[in-house]
């Protein structure tokens, strides 16, 4: 318990003082390192980094985060957000629920809820306040449908737990999409209960010819996820190389097709791709050290037989983890939850009947939930800068689509059918 402490102590109070993941990371192990120095020999230490990025899946990556990039400067998202605006504008409280629509279609191509929400956020935001909205829940219905980047296909979390677990990844990619549709479903009717009592205004119905020009220019973009669903659950490619041909379809439509994304262009997006790329991959690289302080430790045993005792199974397990997972994530943002945090849980999880990719998929959920809830919360601070509003009342603008977002939650957990129906429908 000493080691223990002493190890996610340090981890935690250097996070607390506003340090990067990677530094409190490396901070944490090289304490731990001094302190037990039999039990971490340096030599070993410099090997956990470099066998934590020993596998050449990783490289799937930067490939889909180049993917999105390019989708986000070749025009691709303002066609997705042009089409949600078609469906659902017209509607009371209309810009609020198209910024939702527009966070879902969105995930399919971006695979990141910051992507979108700085995408999406750009647009939207401005727009809503030009039409009435208060700033504040602009930004929060933005940062809370922004989380239904990591849940709905090609999500990178997914890509991550996949590789850390030996979960098929094909198969978490189609189970999170009727999870991630519901998340759009449930927090539309939070917009609508909250629309309808404050009034917000409704656009002016564009007509079908709208909607379905809307619909012919985002086509090529909703292929996308198609696309990488299609060729990993049929086997054509692995997931790198899936990555990679998602990368060169957004290229191709983005400066072929639509002809938006200049060489310049192309250049910003490997740029971004290859920064975002390098703060996971850094952390995956030092986690290298905590998976094998943890191994040696045996936590992972101790954790199992903690949870064997409580003699739960099934969905009342679950919801144990899903809870963990939560309290968590509000100090720690999802990949670091995925690389070091639910491999521990996974032994516990399997012993008590549940499914791999069932656990998955309520991982990746409860973390994104963390994404919207102080202290950590990045969507809420990028969001809140966004519609030059107080973070503190943009927090409190979103406790009704935290909720929304915790039903949801709830019924994945309660109801396994909801994930794993369409892989098993994959399978026949």
């Amino acid at each position: 318990m000493i080691e223990l402490a002493i190890l996610f102590g340090t981890f935690l109070g250097v996070l607390f003082i506003g340090a990067p993941v990677a530094l409190a990371m490396a901070l944490a192990i090289g304490i731990f390192s001094v302190a037990f120095a039999p039990a971490l020999p340096s030599i070993v230490l410099v090997q956990t980094f470099m066998q934590g990025l020993d596998n050449t899946a990783f490289t799937a990556i930067p490939y889909f985060f180049l993917a999105g990039a390019i989708m986000n400067l070749g025009g691709m998202s303002r066609r997705l957000l042009r089409l949600a605006r078609a469906c659902l504008g017209h509607l009371r409280g209309g810009l609020s629920h198209a910024n939702i629509g527009a966070s879902v279609v969105f995930a399919g191509v971006s695979g990141s809820a910051v992507a979108d929400a700085a995408a999406v956020g750009s647009i939207m935001i401005p727009a809503m306040r030009k039409e009435g909205y208060p700033g504040a829940y602009a930004a929060a219905v933005t940062a809370a449908s922004a989380t239904i980047g990591l849940v709905i296909p090609p999500s990178i979390p997914m890509v991550i737990f996949g590789l850390f677990t030996g979960a098929e990844i094909g198969a978490l990619f189609l189970a999170g999409v009727l999870p991630g549709f519901l998340m759009g479903l449930f927090l539309i009717a939070a917009s609508a209960v909250l629309s309808l009592r404050r009034g917000y205004p409704a656009s002016a119905w564009r007509g079908w010819g709208e909607l379905g020009a809307a619909l012919r220019g985002a086509s090529l973009a909703l292929l996308m996820p198609v696309v990488v669903v299609v060729g990993l659950i049929g086997g054509f490619a692995t997931t790198a190389e899936i990555g990679a041909v998602a990368a060169v379809y957004a290229a191709a439509i983005s400066a072929l097709v639509y002809r938006e994304a200049q060489l310049a262009d192309l250049w910003c997006a490997v740029c971004e791709a290859a920064a975002d790329s390098a703060k996971v991959l850094i952390i995956i690289a030092i986690s290298g050290g905590f998976v094998w302080i943890i191994a040696s430790l045996g936590i992972a045993r101790d954790i199992a037989a903690l949870v064997a005792a409580t003699g739960l199974q099934g969905a009342a397990l679950l919801a144990l983890i899903a809870l963990v997972l939560l309290v968590l994530g509000t100090v720690l943002e999802p990949i670091t939850l995925i690389v070091v945090i639910v491999p521990l849980l996974v032994p516990a999880a399997q012993a008590g009947g549940i499914d791999l990719v069932h656990l998955g998929l309520v991982s990746i959920l409860a973390a994104s939930i963390g994404l919207v809830t102080p202290p950590v919360g990045i969507l809420l601070y990028i969001t809140a800068a966004q519609a030059q509003s107080r973070a503190m009342s943009v927090i409190v603008e979103t406790l009704p689509f935290l909720g929304a977002l915790l039903a949801t939650l709830a019924l994945v957990v309660m109801a396994p059918d909801l994930v794993l129906w369409l892989p098993g429908l994959a399978e026949e």
